[in-house]
């Protein structure tokens, strides 16, 4: 939020202290507009993220967990299909 603060002071001519406040409001603003979904992501770009870079985090999160899921399917399949088949009674 510091590098729109610095524009805002740059660009408009306001304090640091109007500054804060006016970025503070258009965040807020903003987020009373679009889906709460999307909120992470308007304080991400607030930061200096981009939403490319939330998107490798999130990307990263995804195949860590897909990961994980896999070898766990893979580690109960492969018990099922070595395990000793059980006799009908």
């Amino acid at each position: 939020m510091d590098n729109l603060i610095q524009s805002l002071q740059e660009k408009v001519g306001l304090t640091a202290e109007q500054a804060k406040e006016a970025a503070n409001h258009v965040i807020e603003y903003f987020k009373a507009k679009i889906p709460a979904a999307l909120h992470e992501h308007l304080d991400a770009a607030a930061i200096g993220d981009t939403i490319k870079t939330k998107g490798a985090e999130l990307l990263a999160e995804a195949k860590s967990k897909s990961g994980d899921f896999l070898h766990a399917a893979q580690e109960k399949i492969s018990g099922f299909m070595h395990s000793e088949p059980t006799e009908k009674v």
